[in-house]
């Protein structure tokens, strides 16, 4: 073997041990020898991508491909990086090409599929993970891809079929009991969708750290006969008000219960007498005997879709804060809080509605809407709505965003109008009247094609299909309040 060739094995290794920088001034070694290696070129590519260098890890892939157009790898390597750049049409094309050059690699297929299923072009998407599967029957990742896009279809049987088979493969895929969970909690499976739900913990940048106490997690059987529990929230505000109610269960078995909230939250769980020991996430805890994290405690009562706990009202405004907006409020008119928007990720982001769908409703006579958003919004309807008769009061509120002002002002209303945001689990926990507005992906916590839920019997559910906009659900709404009048 020449030096040539033993560098290049040097480098290779150096990068599969994640030595990225060595092995990058190897390669570039190796370039000034041979300047049209195709093989180095498209190393020294792989090396800038891992490095996130995305245009020069183009530059030299691009290099490669002109000089050997007819290497499969080097395609579905500019496709990855096209997907980094945006340059999704490009990316389909490189893809398809390594998949034309080499129709036995499933990688190409694999990729293509992923795409597709970003792009929401879910046929295709399926299409091409099962291309890929029928190349590499055993692939665990394709197999829980593919079950995803079904479950977005609404194939859950299909989609359920495929997790399984991802576990067959690999028994300990979080990723795939996680997601089988949701399809079952979505469809009422509370007995199996529990369980499986608990795979979260384990799932990789899962939206809540996993905690480590150094303190043994309670599963639910051990006796909390003077003992003292940690109950901890986790996930987002919505959340944790909904599964606070389980608090009165784990307080038969034992009178010593600490409770870590975010927060923003304290205040409002203290006025509703939940607890004495409440802490905000971040304090100094006091000594605790088990712990446990607050959405697995469904897991340890056995709950079904029939002994959900605390339905009706289990949150209570502050009595002070409930009288002084009784005072402001006009109670001669029907008073409606809305809420139209969140600020948090994408995927919640895609739940917000524009404010002007609620201009007819705005119209109505004898009718006053009030902004229940709990950040400002005061500049989005200047300059959007400037014409909607919506009462602003966020900027009376408690500074310090604790929900208390926010509680008594929905306790003096008479119906809530909200997507799903922790708006509409205040006012389910509040026991008041709420008209929830669905997107065509709504959490499994709300299931499927049902006008009500069990966790809120004061709910009623507007659901907005995947072809249909926001003003077939505002026709409805209008025409119920109409009803609501009369």
């Amino acid at each position: 073997m020449d030096k040539f060739n033993k560098l290049a094995l040097v480098a290779v290794e150096y990068q599969r041990k994640g030595k990225l920088s060595e092995a990058k001034k190897i390669y570039k070694e190796l370039l000034n020898i041979q300047q049209k290696n195709p093989q180095i070129l498209r190393l020294m590519g792989t090396i800038e991508y891992e490095l996130k260098n995305y245009l020069k890890s183009f530059e030299y892939l691009s290099k490669s491909i002109e000089i050997n157009p007819n290497e499969s790898e080097t395609y579905s390597n500019r496709g990855m990086v096209n997907v980094k750049l945006n340059n999704i049409e490009q990316a389909i094309e490189d893809y398809e090409k390594a998949a034309k050059l080499d129709n036995k690699n499933p990688n190409p297929f694999f990729n293509l599929g992923h795409l597709f299923k970003e792009q929401e072009n879910l046929e295709k998407s399926i299409d091409y993970f099962s291309k890929s599967l029928l190349i590499d029957s055993k692939n665990h990742k394709a197999l829980h891809n593919r079950a995803v896009v079904k479950s977005l279809q609404n194939k859950y049987h299909e989609a359920i079929n495929d997790f399984d088979e991802a576990i067959k493969i690999k028994s300990n895929y979080a990723d795939a009991y996680f997601y089988k969970s949701i399809i079952q909690l979505q469809n009422g499976d509370y007995i199996n969708g529990w369980k499986n739900y608990e795979w979260r913990w384990n799932i990789k940048n899962f939206s809540s750290p996993i905690r480590d106490f150094k303190k043994p997690y309670w599963d639910g059987k051990e006796s909390l006969n003077d003992k003292t529990i940690l109950i901890h929230g986790e996930q987002g505000l919505g959340d944790q008000i909904q599964f606070i109610r389980y608090i009165s269960l784990v307080k038969k078995l034992t009178s010593h219960v600490i409770l870590e909230v975010d927060k923003k939250l304290v205040k409002l769980f203290k006025d509703s007498n939940i607890l004495d020991n409440i802490f905000a996430a971040g304090e100094k805890l006091p000594e605790f005997d088990y712990h446990c994290p607050l959405l697995s405690l469904p897991l340890k009562f056995s709950t079904t879709l029939e002994n959900i706990p605390s339905t009706k009202q289990y949150i209570f405004p502050n009595s002070q804060k409930e009288k002084k907006w009784k005072d402001i409020i006009d109670r001669s008119k029907i008073n409606i809080g809305i809420a139209w928007k969140t600020k948090k990720n994408v995927q919640v982001q895609a739940r917000s509605i524009e404010l002007d769908n609620f201009n007819e409703i705005s119209s109505l006579n004898n009718v006053s809407l009030y902004s229940l958003q709990i950040f400002d919004a005061e500049d989005e309807i200047k300059k959007k709505n400037p014409n909607l008769d919506l009462h602003i009061f966020n900027k009376d509120f408690d500074n310090d965003a604790s929900f208390i002002d926010t509680a008594a002002v929905i306790k003096n209303l008479d119906l809530v109008i909200t997507i799903d945001t922790s708006i509409a689990h205040l006012a389910g926990a509040l026991g008041c009247k709420t008209f929830l507005l669905l997107s065509d992906k709504p959490h499994w916590t709300w299931m499927l094609d049902k006008v009500d839920t069990p966790w809120y019997p004061s709910f009623k559910i507007y659901r907005k299909s995947k072809n249909q906009d926001w003003a077939n659900v505002f026709n409805k709404i209008k025409t119920d309040l109409e009803e609501i009048k009369k």
